[in-house]
């Protein structure tokens, strides 16, 4: 059997295929480990069933490449989403023989081909769609960590940041201004590809309207977005007074007022804060971090920590 790789990462790209198939009814076939036999089987099969059963099936040679790989009943090296691997198993092997997944019997059978490969078609299109997700929310949280860190540092400059698609936004740090290509509902709600910070031209403009956004409220919007997305936060230790009340898009999350009366009037800690606000900590902790960061927030001293704990 051909040695197997240590690990198969990221797909190139999706499938090239053209059509009128449905989204997720394209397939790139390619295939590890195999014999020469089953490897030409597979090869003269796929070229048959294109266009059957609604799929388009396209054999490649490049296994970072495909969709769909098949691979030896036994193997076990990693494959990265959202490649969908498809076993062949010999003949007769029963279920408790047989590793958990996507398989089909080996010699190759037209209808058992067909029933595997509009499985791995199915499975194809959730696991790109889980992946995209991940990619949106590690995008957010990029962004948002670029501005939050450069807030941290004292940045004072106006910041170009690319987010992909000829868009970006201008962030003035002194001021607390955005010029953005997009209004903040859209910057959210799409993936972005983020670029390289840079300092911003003294004229930049783009095609198309310019809106103006607050550094701020953005930050809210991101941390309420990565809430919502269930984006762990970073663990903050210590006890924290705010010192001024959030602005009101700070406040759009049942109960985050109560959370605010309670801890503009003493330092708490996370877990207090938790149970005074009735959130979760995880909650607390995005709460917290962006609070920080806009200076609202500060570390409580040695004798408010005495008071409170008192």
């Amino acid at each position: 059997m051909p040695e197997q790789p240590d690990h198969l990462g990221p797909p190139a790209a999706g499938p090239a295929s053209a059509g009128t198939s449905p989204p997720g009814r394209a397939l790139d076939i390619a295939a590890l480990g195999l014999d020469a036999r089953d490897r030409a089987v597979l090869v003269s099969m796929t070229r048959m069933l294109d266009g059957q059963a609604g799929l388009r099936l396209r054999w490649v040679e490049d296994a970072n490449a495909c969709t769909t790989l098949f691979v030896p009943h036994d193997w076990s090296q990693y494959v990265s989403p959202p490649r969908v691997v498809v076993r062949l198993t010999p003949r007769g092997t029963t279920p408790a023989d047989s590793p958990r997944g996507l398989s089909v019997a080996s010699p190759l059978r037209v209808s058992e081909m067909t029933d595997a490969l509009e499985a791995a078609a199915a499975l194809y299109e959730l696991a790109r769609g889980a992946v995209q997700r991940e990619h949106a929310r590690m995008a957010l949280h990029a962004l948002r960590d670029l501005l939050v860190g450069s807030l941290l540092a004292g940045e004072r400059r106006r910041t170009l940041f690319g987010v992909g698609d000829g868009h970006g936004l201008v962030v003035d740090f002194r001021t607390g201004e955005i010029t953005s290509s997009l209004q903040q509902a859209e910057l959210l709600a799409r993936p972005l590809q983020l670029a390289d910070p840079q300092r911003a031209p003294d004229a930049m403009s783009w095609p198309g309207a310019t809106h103006t956004l607050r550094l701020s409220t953005l930050l809210w919007g991101l941390t309420h977005v990565l809430i919502d997305q269930g984006v762990s936060p970073r663990t903050i230790n210590g006890r924290y007074q705010l010192i001024r009340p959030p602005e009101p898009a700070a406040l759009s999350r049942p109960s985050t007022p109560r959370l605010v009366a309670a801890w503009t009037q003493r330092a708490m800690g996370v877990g207090e804060a938790a149970a005074a606000g009735k959130l979760s900590a995880f909650e607390i902790l995005w709460f917290l971090s962006t609070a920080l960061a806009l200076g609202i927030a500060v570390p409580a001293t040695e004798s408010q920590a005495g008071t409170t704990q008192a």
